[in-house]
């Protein structure tokens, strides 16, 4: 009976090592399988990644002259359109001084339309002198164009 519960002892404190070390050596290897790929993907995206950063500098440098001289066109306009809506201002302003002054009156369009032919001529006493608008001559601005093109 000793002889049994010894051989019985014994087969509990044997233990199974090479088995419980081949378990953890196929864990260690396939993280490192999963590893390997994961570091080839990542090179893959560094190449890709280089090329494409190559290839967006190539194309900045190709078109930066075209897109400096085009946002200088665009500056030209937006001058011109400013000093053009300053124009209509002003060319507003003295219409509407005008009718103010010949007592022309929006509200009834036929009796205004008469009104000019019916009234007494009054000497015209100019109190302010009459503003011109700037002159624009669109040949400045083409020719602007044109210099900024060479």
């Amino acid at each position: 009976m000793l002889q049994e519960v010894i051989q019985d002892y014994a087969a509990y404190l044997k233990l199974d090592v090479s088995n419980g070390f081949h378990m953890v050596q196929d864990v260690i290897d396939n993280m490192l399988t999963r590893l390997e790929e994961l570091s080839s993907v990542l090179q893959m995206i560094r190449v890709k990644n280089s090329d494409c950063n190559s290839t967006v500098t190539q194309d900045i440098k190709k078109y930066r002259n075209e897109i400096n001289l085009l946002s200088k066109k665009i500056e030209t306009l937006i001058s011109v359109v400013s000093r053009l809506s300053l124009n209509v201002e002003l060319l507003e302003n003295q219409v509407e001084k005008a009718e103010h002054d010949f007592g022309v009156n929006n509200d009834s369009k036929l009796k205004n339309l008469f009104k000019p032919f019916l009234k007494k001529k009054e000497p015209m006493l100019t109190k302010n002198a009459l503003v011109v608008p700037d002159k624009l001559k669109l040949e400045t601005v083409l020719d602007n164009f044109e210099n900024l093109d060479s």
